[in-house]
């Protein structure tokens, strides 16, 4: 490869964007409600109102230290988080999370939702979880697009189950086991009960 070429594309290289990955905390929360806030006129969530900022912080507070709350940065900047969430409150469901996935309007189509999503399933897995679902309100090509290319499996459709911006739409239920779900489960690890080191090496990776 002639030099300059080659001086090009360690040019690019340099250039390229860091992408990171850690847990949440509280003092992320006015960040992530102003990534979060431009979905509340769409479809893609079924909120209706923005959420005060306490409220917000709240959610992350009940979150903490129990379920997965991840935040990726682009150069140190959050630019993304994903959740996961109890499905249901019966305690038979303790297995079973929901998962929650938002980028701001310019770092969709990159692949990270992809990456955060792998990182999710990775600590999810570590603390007992087997089965993970998303819920997909309709129309959303780039979500339903998203979940099939992360191996869930399109398992129903709730008919005209929101109602929104003036309209009817469907919900997609995607899932994916990402466990043995032939066997007993052993009880559900909080994420802070999971090794530290294994949680930050997943983190990282």
């Amino acid at each position: 490869m002639h030099k300059y070429a080659e001086t090009c594309i360690e040019s690019r290289k340099m250039n390229e964007p860091v992408h990171t990955f850690r847990l949440a905390t509280p003092d992320d929360a006015e960040t992530l409600l102003k990534i979060y806030e431009p979905y509340i006129a769409t479809t893609v969530t079924n909120e209706t109102q923005v959420p005060a900022l306490g409220e917000f912080r709240q959610r992350i507070v009940e979150r903490d230290g129990m379920y997965p709350y991840i935040v990726c940065e682009e150069d140190g900047r959050p630019v993304g988080y994903a959740y996961g969430s109890r499905l249901f409150s019966r305690a038979a469901y303790a297995w079973s999370a929901e998962l929650s996935v938002y980028f701001s309007t310019d770092h969709r189509g990159r692949g990270l939702g992809r990456a955060i999503y792998g990182k999710l399933f990775d600590l999810l897995a570590l603390q007992g979880v087997r089965t993970v679902v998303g819920k997909v309100v309709c129309p959303n090509e780039k979500s339903d697009y998203l979940h099939e290319k992360m191996g869930f499996e399109l398992v129903g459709t709730l008919r005209a189950a929101s109602w929104k911006l003036g309209a009817w739409h469907d919900v997609h239920l995607w899932e994916k086991h990402i466990g043995d779900v032939e066997a007993e489960p052993a009880p559900l690890l909080r994420l802070s009960e999971v090794d530290p080191e294994k949680v930050r090496a997943i983190l990282e990776a």
